[in-house]
């Protein structure tokens, strides 16, 4: 009876992954490249194999839907699984009133709003500490 509970729990939470989550289950290693706002050339790089820091970023993506803004972009990060690339997202976290995550969900562009809390972690990554 307690397995026939578990299966039902987890075949439950599976059918109410989001999309999001379904694209990036698997993600074994991200890299983030940050901007330089003059440029849009890459000023810094940031990348790791740590499942804490990849789950934390995949569920900052996973947020409420956002408008399409068009303000530029802070940079972008990529998530691989077995060295192929998983989805490619691009973020603006520095303009308060314009910070989102922007990606191509199965041919259509889509957007997610930012905590406060995803933007700090951002910041804090471009400023060089590495703390998940």
């Amino acid at each position: 009876m307690r397995t026939i509970i578990v299966l039902f729990v987890l075949l439950f939470a599976s059918c109410n992954q989001s999309a999001i989550k379904k694209q990036l289950s698997g993600a074994d290693s991200i890299v983030i490249h940050f901007n330089d706002p003059q440029t849009n050339t890459i000023k810094k790089t940031v990348a790791t194999a740590e499942n804490n820091a990849i789950n934390r970023l995949s569920e900052f993506v996973d947020a409420k839907d956002s408008e399409l803004y068009k303000c530029g972009y802070d940079g972008n990060m990529i998530f691989y699984a077995k060295g192929e690339k998983k989805m490619d997202i691009s973020f603006q976290y520095t303009n308060d009133s314009c910070r989102h995550f922007i990606f191509d969900m199965n041919g259509e562009l889509k957007a997610s709003k930012m905590s406060n809390e995803a933007a700090d972690f951002f910041k804090s990554l471009a400023e060089g500490k590495n703390q998940y």
